[in-house]
């Protein structure tokens, strides 16, 4: 006796579908759907529903579980190990319980017919639409050990640029922290030791002096209110920041600002380059790698220049003209990506652009932070210098009283 089976999943072409079948039990129709090749989301029949193992608690997966998953797939695979035994064997050394059911997810997959850009399909959201681009340029032109050991590379020096930067940022960050500290423990604790000494003076105290003993009682006596109005203008700004529009306003402002400005657009331009680079040495074709590279940009301004570049490319008019004037083309990047058209070196050539961008990235940074590191400190002496200057001032007025 066989029932009616609803399906969804995912299509040997990677398209979502759905649809009935009849069969005798779920595990029947199970197996007749990922013999067609289709990779199942959802299967039920009646008050029945039965999801894959591994889809109902899909692990989530950050950057190190991304890089160490390629990195090591692409190790074996360069030892000519078939894909499904690589996958085995990488889930047997998986450090973690999420990399674990990660890699069995999609070993699950392949056994069952798909290919690996199939079975990656479901973790679109955490390896995004450029990594699977790659899978699937690797896997139709016969070379994935290759695709692999590329898109391991760019993680690699993608976390390579992520630590520089918070290395980079740490001691400034660390320095900030100590000087407010510093002020607001002066405030709370030093000032106040002066209060008797100085209220039989009222008016007679210089102007510096009652600015300073103001501004430590209201720290001292009303700090949850300015607490509160601090989180509450944190809180709108959040909220605004996350419409796209605030989004963009800030992310032009950004690339406005002097020297960070300049930090921001070359780090970016590095990682757009160097994917688009990749992609069209891998095969994928143009608009789609326009498409995918534009989508690694997290500034918005950027990625609004870099999105018509698409429409620009599929008119069929050269892709240097479409860098022409815009914040990515600067520093010569469209000269030189109007020579590699004419050479035919298009990809190789945004391959060392990226890199350059990269180079120029951590000089510019290292700039920046010669400039932000003594301004703090000059910042926070004048504060400090401006508050004992203040409390003497008093002293001194009250033995010229005396």
């Amino acid at each position: 006796m066989t029932e009616t089976v609803r399906y969804r999943g995912i299509d040997a072409q990677g398209k979502p579908c759905e649809g009935v079948l009849q069969a005798r039990t779920l595990e029947a129709a199970r197996l007749r759907l990922l013999g067609q090749g289709i990779r199942i989301v959802e299967l039920s029949a009646g008050e029945m529903s039965v999801e894959p193992a591994g889809n109902s608690q899909r692990p989530s997966l950050g950057a190190a579980d991304v890089l160490l998953f390629t990195r090591e797939l692409a190790q074996l695979k360069r030892a000519n190990l078939p894909l499904d035994k690589a996958l085995a064997i990488l889930r047997d050394l998986a450090p973690t319980e999420r990399l674990k059911r990660f890699v069995a997810d999609v070993t699950d997959g392949i056994r069952g017919g798909q290919t690996l850009h199939q079975s990656l399909l479901p973790y679109e959201a955490a390896l995004g639409r450029q990594y699977l681009a790659m899978i699937r340029a690797g896997e139709v032109s016969g070379n994935l050990q290759a695709a692999l050991t590329d898109l391991a590379e760019q993680l690699e020096a993608n976390a390579r640029q992520r630590g520089q930067l918070i290395t980079a940022l740490t001691y400034p960050a660390i320095l900030l922290g100590v000087s407010v500290l510093s002020v607001i423990l002066l405030l709370l604790f030093v000032v106040p030791q002066f209060r008797d000494l100085f209220d039989s003076m009222g008016d007679a105290l210089p102007l510096t002096t009652r600015w300073v003993l103001a501004f430590s009682d209201a720290v001292r006596l009303h700090w949850q209110i300015g607490l509160l109005v601090a989180l509450a203008f944190f809180l709108l700004v959040r909220q605004w920041y996350a419409r796209p529009s605030g989004r963009l306003a800030v992310d032009r402002l950004l690339l406005r600002l002097p020297v960070l400005g300049d930090v921001v657009a070359a780090l970016q331009s590095a990682v757009y380059f160097r994917t688009l680079g990749m992609l069209l040495q891998r095969g994928v074709p143009m608009l789609d790698a326009l498409r995918y590279a534009a989508e690694t940009l997290t500034n918005h301004a950027l990625a609004a220049e870099a999105r018509p570049l698409v429409e620009h490319a599929k008119a069929g008019r050269r892709l240097s003209d479409g860098f022409a004037g815009q914040r990515l083309g600067e520093r010569g990047a469209a000269a030189l990506i109007r020579v590699a058209e004419e050479t035919g070196q298009l990809a190789p050539t945004l391959t060392r652009l990226g890199e350059r961008f990269e180079e120029d990235s951590r000089r510019v940074l290292a700039r920046l932070l010669s400039m932000v590191e003594p301004l703090i400190i000059i910042a926070l002496g004048t504060i400090v210098a401006f508050i004992i200057i203040a409390i003497l001032g008093g002293v001194l007025s009250i033995n010229e009283t005396i």
